[in-house]
């Protein structure tokens, strides 16, 4: 056991190092400089939370619910992580208005409501009383239980203890009158607390885990093995309540006025919440670990020993003689006792100050007085004594409550009470509606039933008193008052708030309407503020604002002014205070109580407008703006210019000289390595001149900053800085690009001059093949017809000897003659199709009558249709077509062709239908049809179906595909629907002409009967000696006198000896040297007239043809068939005559 002496000298030393430690952080300012470092200072400082209930209670509420204690440490985690937008929000309000305390935000919100600010301040102390009353009675049993056997406190130690807890509150939390100004000090103290509490209470339970049970293994099988602790701590025992007390925990980490003054008006920095959203939880998570094995240890070492739950952290060290762990454990009991009672003193003891004695003075005669210059000595002094008398109030109370009362019971009945603010805070910030009256009604009604139902029946009430009559009220336990009182408040703040919204008074008086800036100076607003912040501060702080040092005192105050003095005497008395201090001023200018509240009013609410709006506009940027005075002072920034900079937290402030931030970003290397001094002093020369410059410079992070800088007409500067990094990039890279893309350009040309080339010489090679190939079509043609023709005309002889005859000869003759007539199709076609691929056909398009079109379709197959007892229909139009005569009629003959080729029975129609600008030809049959799947395998070459083979029909399988190439040369397209054994319908849509012109129709070859071919004298020349022998003996058997020659001199000797002939058949390839076209010339010359002539050829280009029709001659190509060639002589010469 230690003596209690010795507790109480090693408290004091403890004490006097956390003073050491306040007083280190205000001096050097270590957090100013190290972002960081502030946030985790300001994140430890919210473990103030932490208070003796936390750190003792804690585990007493383990050991009599089970995990009843876990809803005060999940309570404020969860409002951190789920209600930080919340939290920024308050901080943020906080922050530009000067908020000093929780009353303050309160009424600040609801239009500066002294009334509201007076009633929060009452039930903020008529619930924290008790709370610090717990911290006494913590401390006190704390020492009676580590010193319980060798000498107890003193009688009046109690009594003691509270002068002390004042007296460290005034030497902590007094010091400067400002209380809108950050205490870095006390929040370094309240910080180091948080630690220590944070190693005891860890070290205890370590001590515990590892010490007493032979770890977390060892720990859990003494669990399994007791039904009791099995029960206790259960995942489904939840204790009753949990719900209620979890929502007082979360409400009380905003709502507390210590809590308050930590995490809103000790905000510096966005960044310090971000980081506490995540630090605090886990400060509170390590609590919560440890909580379960020291109640697990205590209630197994103590079963049956009267030990109070509420002590096992001090007990169990002490009970295994850990002298140094006891003295640990003490410490962290006394750091949260001490750092609860610092804040919520200093807290309660600045509302106490501004919303209740400094509005009574401000009305008594004494400080009301014009001789009263300086309010700065008795502010202080009446913060003092209102930290004294409520920390005096706190010791009543521990007098009064039964020491026997559990440390949780307590906690929850602050919590409760400091849970009516919340209504009148969350409605207030998300509720635009929230009226003042509703904010007061509800305030008025909650704390009421708090007082009736929490706190009243948690004294110790005499039954013959007065306040016996409040047990005919309804009986509620803690949890069902609780939320009781919270429905109330909040239903009747938004009832209170649609009925009586707030309005802005009416300016009815004139002088209502006057502007501020006619009624108040410089001067007078420099005496009022200065009556309460000192002369000093107040000069100075005027002198930032109005960016002058020798400012005119009967200067007339703007309306910023005007407000930025209530933002001043806020920060010291508190917004509703500052308001009744100007009110009162304007008032002796003769102006109407109404008259002053709505002046304020606009005053304040176009200021802010003004001010939110030029903070948007410029925090919106996307360059950072600084604003330089014409003593090169920073008086302004946006967000982006602090990113931008990257300066230190605290670095940068109102006012500042601009040669203390270029030093600065000179230590950092941004003006260069050398010569910084007069980089510096260059910047300073500018400025000063009012140059305006403009630059780009390598900045921080391998970034380029852009930077100008522009004068102001009345003096100053304003420079923006862009980041111009990403443009940089894509200049790099567009230049590399370009670069790259030059030398490739280069590559590519030279490769595609190669390219072109090899192409040049591609072609040139094409075309010498192409006119290979030509040359050995013309050959080929020219030799496989040659025997061919021969054939046929020895063939003809023989039919035309052997047609009367019916025996085996004659039917030898005619299979010979058929087979030659399929060989000739073959090669015709083949010839066709070769001549369509190399592109030597070319289309010539002219104007075509549908009409005639189809009457010579109807005289060619008319006969054919009827040898097969079919009927061939033909639907004409008068529409006029744009094509290729021969072509379309080529594509028309193989569809009627094919048609009637396989159709057995019904017929054939031949028709057109519009379509649009175009006229679809089609032919129709009832054949067999052609199955679905073979649709597109028609057009392939020597594609026949199976039905055409089972019907004996000869096709050779290559019309279609003529037909294909034709219409893609024309560019027409081909159709073919068919339903098999129904039929089939081919289609080729042609566009319609857009003249109604005719071309010249070529004459169409009669087909006469009559015979003028006997006993003409016919000169046949070819070189092949069997063609001449056939032409011979075919022209005689028609009754010609032929004469033949194979050259082009034996036929000129011809003429000289046996006359002119009547016509000249001559072949087109004879020798190389001449061509039949030749010979004509030739023979015509010896004739001295035009000889009728038809030129015989194996050629089938539209070249030759054209030439021959241009000399005036026929053309037939080979094989010869003798009906053609009959018909040609008996044409020529009935022309002729």
């Amino acid at each position: 056991m230690l003596n209690a002496w010795t507790l109480i000298y090693i408290a004091l030393a403890y004490v006097g190092l956390l003073y050491a430690i306040a007083w280190y952080g205000d001096k050097q300012r270590i957090a100013k400089s190290h972002r960081n470092i502030q946030a985790i200072i300001y994140a430890l400082s919210l473990g103030v939370y932490c208070t003796s209930w936390t750190f003792f209670g804690a585990v007493g509420s383990a050991a009599a619910t089970g995990w009843g204690y876990l809803s005060i440490y999940l309570g404020p985690a969860l409002m951190m992580i789920v209600g930080h937008d919340l939290l920024r929000r308050m901080a943020l309000i906080s922050h530009s208005q000067r908020i000093t305390s929780i009353a303050d935000f309160i009424a600040h919100r609801y239009g500066r409501s002294h009334s509201i600010a007076v009633l929060v301040t009452l039930a903020a102390v008529i619930g924290s009383v008790p709370y610090i009353a717990l911290q006494m009675k913590a401390i006190t049993t704390s020492i009676d239980v580590v010193t319980s056997s060798s000498g107890g406190l003193p009688e009046n130690f109690p009594f003691y203890l509270a002068l002390a807890l004042a007296l460290f509150a005034i030497l902590f939390g007094t010091r400067n009158l400002d209380s809108s100004e950050h205490h870095r000090g006390l929040m370094w103290a309240i910080a180091f607390e948080s630690i220590v509490k944070l190693i005891a209470f860890a070290a205890v339970g370590l001590f515990v885990v590892f010490g007493i049970f032979n770890g977390f293994g060892n720990l859990a099988e003494i669990v399994q093995a007791s039904n009791e602790y099995q029960r206790l701590f259960s995942l489904w025992h939840i204790p009753q309540g949990f719900t209620t007390q979890l929502l007082l925990a979360m409400l009380a980490i905003i709502c507390l006025p210590r809590q308050f003054h930590v995490a809103v008006v000790e905000f510096r920095n966005p960044l310090d919440l971000r980081l506490a959203r995540w630090l605090f939880p886990f400060y509170l998570l390590v609590f919560t670990i440890f909580v379960i094995p020291i109640t697990i240890a205590g209630l197994h070492h103590f079963s049956g020993q009267g030990v109070n739950p509420d002590t096992y952290v001090l007990s169990l060290p002490l009970a295994f003689d850990q002298t140094a762990l006891t003295m640990l454990a003490f410490l962290g009991g006394f750091s949260a006792a001490t750092g609860m009672v610092i804040v919520a003193t200093v807290a309660l003891a600045i509302m106490v100050s501004n919303d209740i004695v400094m509005p009574l003075l401000l009305r008594s005669r004494l400080v009301g007085s014009s001789r009263q210059r300086d309010l700065s000595v008795i502010l202080l002094h009446v913060r003092r004594l209102s930290i004294l008398t409520i920390t005096l109030l706190a010791y009543a109370y521990f007098r009064i409550v039964d020491s026997g009362v559990p440390l949780a019971s307590i906690g929850l009945l602050a919590f409760s009470a400091a849970a009516q603010f919340a209504p009148a805070i969350i409605f207030g910030v998300y509720w635009k509606r929230a009226s003042r009256a509703g904010a007061f009604s509800g305030l008025v009604v909650g704390i009421l039933g708090w007082v009736v139902f929490l706190m009243l029946p948690s004294l110790p009430i005499p039954q013959e008193s007065g306040f016996a009559v409040l047990k005919l009220l309804p009986v509620l336990d803690f949890n069902q008052g609780a939320i009781a009182t919270l429905l109330m408040n909040t239903v009747v703040l938004v009832a209170m708030s649609l009925l009586m919204p707030d309005q802005t008074p009416a300016a009815s008086e004139r002088k209502g309407r006057q502007a501020s800036d006619d009624l108040l100076t410089v001067g007078e607003l420099e005496r009022i503020v200065g009556r309460f912040l000192g002369a000093g501060p107040t000069r100075k702080a005027l002198s930032t604002h109005l960016s002058s040092e020798n400012f005119a005192p009967d200067m007339l105050a703007t309306p910023e002014t005007v407000q930025f003095c209530e933002r001043l005497l806020a920060g010291s008395i508190g917004s509703a205070s500052a308001r009744t201090v100007l009110a009162t001023t304007l008032s002796r200018k003769g102006l109407g109580a109404d008259a002053v509240l709505d002046l304020l009013t606009r005053t304040s609410e176009a200021v802010q407008f003004n001010r939110e709006l030029l903070e948007s506009t410029l925090d919106n940027l996307t360059q950072g703006v600084s604003v330089i005075d014409d003593k090169q002072r920073l008086i302004g920034w946006n967000k982006r210019y602090m990113e931008l900079m990257d300066y230190p937290e605290g670095l940068v402030y109102m006012g500042q000289p601009i040669i203390e931030l270029f030093k600065f970003n000179a230590g950092r290397g941004l003006f260069g390595e050398k010569r910084q001094d007069a980089q510096i002093s260059k910047r300073i020369k500018y400025l000063k001149s009012g140059t305006q410059y403009r630059y780009e410079r390598p900045w921080l992070n391998s970034t380029v900053m852009e930077i100008h800088g522009n004068p102001m007409p009345a003096g100053g500067y304003v420079t923006t800085y862009t980041d111009i990094t990403s443009f940089k990039q894509i200049e790099q890279e567009l230049k590399e690009s370009n670069e790259l893309l030059e030398q490739r350009v280069r590559q590519r040309t030279a490769k595609l001059n190669e390219t072109n080339l090899e192409l040049n010489l591609a072609r040139q090679n094409a075309e010498v093949a192409n006119q290979s190939k030509t040359r050995f079509l013309a050959a080929a043609s020219h030799d496989l017809l040659q025997p061919m023709n021969a054939a046929r005309l020895f063939v003809s002889v023989l039919r035309q000897k052997t047609e009367s005859n019916e025996d085996e000869e004659s039917r030898l003759v005619i299979r010979i003659d058929r087979s030659l007539s399929a060989a000739e199709e073959l090669l015709s076609a083949l010839l066709d199709i070769s001549k369509l691929d190399s592109g030597a056909s070319k289309p010539e398009p002219e104007v075509i009558s549908v009409t005639d079109l189809f009457e010579q379709l109807r005289r060619r197959f008319k006969p054919l249709a009827v040898n097969k007892d079919l009927k061939l229909r033909v639907k004409s139009c008068d529409h006029l077509i744009y094509s290729d005569r021969n072509m379309l009629y080529r594509i028309l003959q193989n569809f009627l062709a094919n048609a009637i080729r396989y159709t057995e029975t019904g017929g054939v129609l031949l028709g057109c239908r519009l379509r649009g600008n175009q006229l679809r030809l089609s032919v129709w049959d009832t054949g067999v049809g052609i199955p679905t799947n073979e649709v597109k395998s028609i057009f392939q070459e020597f594609h026949r179906l199976d039905y055409a083979m089972r019907l004996n029909e000869k096709g050779l399988g290559l019309g279609l595909a003529i037909c294909d190439r034709i219409a893609r040369i024309l560019d027409l397209s081909i159709d073919v629907s068919s339903t098999p054994g129904q039929g089939s319908c081919f289609s080729v849509t042609v566009p319609l002409s857009t003249t109604a012109v005719l071309a010249t129709e070529k004459p169409v070859i009669p087909t006469t009967a009559q015979s003028h071919i006997k006993g003409l004298k016919v000169l046949c020349i070819d070189n092949e000696e069997d063609i001449l022998d056939g032409m011979n003996i075919l022209l005689d058997g028609w009754g010609c006198q032929v004469i033949t020659a194979d050259t082009q001199s034996r036929a000129g000797k011809s003429l000289l000896t046996d006359g002119l002939p009547d016509i000249v058949l001559v072949d087109y390839h004879l020798t190389e040297q001449y061509n039949g076209l030749q010979v004509m010339e030739y023979l015509d010359k010896i004739a001295g007239k035009k000889l009728p002539a038809i030129v015989i050829t194996a050629d089938r280009s539209d070249e030759l043809e054209e030439a021959a029709e241009n000399a005036g001659y026929g053309l037939l190509r080979k094989p010869l068939r003798p009906a053609a060639l009959r018909a040609w002589i008996n044409n020529t010469m009935l022309f002729r005559k």
